[in-house]
């Protein structure tokens, strides 16, 4: 039996027609796409979140604080005003400074505080930190309103503040006057010696107190010594510069007779210090390299060049 090759071909062809469509498998995003769309919806949902934590802190900033002005990351900062104009300028990126700082959520519950030694813009924190630092004068307190952003981000701090949470922050800023790189800085002649000596006077002894219109610090120790005018007295003086302080090194001995009254026998500090407490028998003295022995020191003695100084002495009468 003979079978026609064109029947044939032709039913294979309709056979393969009735066939089901084969399944097309849909296009699906590769995993850089799906990367790529995470990233997407991750940035919309920060810009929200900032947006709703930043509304927030304006209107918590602008209630209670109307004269803050505002920092770069949604900030708000309010500073308390200073009564000593000495320490008006801010510092600058690389300068230690030291804070104590306690922080709110915004509806005023305390979360955390702490104190913190850093040098600006250079270790490793919150960027509210450093923003308000570089903001703030030596010796300022106040409080700024921060996002999480600029705080303690996504991670919060365990057990204290929560991811996500803005913060009030109240502060206060100095510069740590046993900072040798500070001292430094007044040796160089690039800080004034002044502004250093007055922060470190105040660290070191509280209880100084300084001479009108001078840059010398008087502590008197003991004040009853009795002694006639112009009579004469010895001075036991013991002389240290601060950096030899800040080093732990031993100052320069040295005694002499005084008659009071007599000028150009003593440098400056120590003649209006003895003045002006004149039954001193032992006080301390700090001044300036320019009520002593002027910005050039006596290397040889162990005062060194723009350098403050501390006078211990010793007043005994001689009979």
């Amino acid at each position: 039996m003979k079978v026609d090759l064109r029947w044939l071909m032709l039913c294979t062809v309709a056979l393969g027609a009735c066939e089901p469509p084969r399944a097309v498998p849909p296009n699906m995003p590769n995993a850089e796409e799906r990367a790529q769309a995470t990233r997407k919806q991750l940035r919309a949902f920060n810009a929200a979140r900032f947006e709703q934590e930043r509304h927030e802190v304006d209107s918590a900033a602008h209630v209670h604080a109307p004269q803050a002005v505002s920092l770069p990351g949604g900030m708000w900062l309010s500073l308390e005003e200073g009564d000593d104009g000495l320490f008006q300028s801010p510092p600058l990126e690389g300068d230690r400074v030291e804070w104590t700082w306690v922080a709110r959520g915004l509806d005023g519950d305390t979360l955390t505080s702490g104190e913190q030694d850093f040098f600006v813009e250079k270790d490793a924190l919150p960027l509210c930190f450093h923003e308000v630092a570089k903001a703030t004068p030596w010796r300022g307190q106040g409080r700024f309103w921060t996002t999480s952003t600029t705080a303690f981000g996504a991670s919060g701090i365990p057990g204290e503040v929560p991811p996500f949470t803005s913060l009030e922050v109240s502060f206060s800023q100095r510069r740590p006057a046993f900072d040798l790189s500070w001292l430094n800085e007044v040796q160089q002649g690039e800080f004034a010696e002044e502004v250093w000596l007055a922060g470190f006077v105040e660290e070191a002894a509280p209880q100084a107190a300084r001479l009108e219109g001078l840059a010398v610090w008087v502590d008197c120790i003991d004040c009853d010594l009795s002694v006639p005018d112009g009579g004469a007295v010895r001075l036991d003086i013991l002389t240290v510069d601060a950096q030899s302080i800040l080093e732990g090194e031993q100052g320069r001995e040295s005694a002499m007779e005084w008659s009071r009254g007599t000028p150009d026998q003593l440098v400056p500090a120590l003649e209006r210090a003895l003045l002006s407490h004149p039954g001193a028998e032992v006080l301390t003295v700090w001044t300036t390299s320019e009520h002593a022995f002027q910005r050039k020191g006596v290397p040889a003695a162990g005062v060194r060049p723009r350098t403050p100084v501390r006078f211990d002495v010793q007043v005994s009468p001689v009979w």
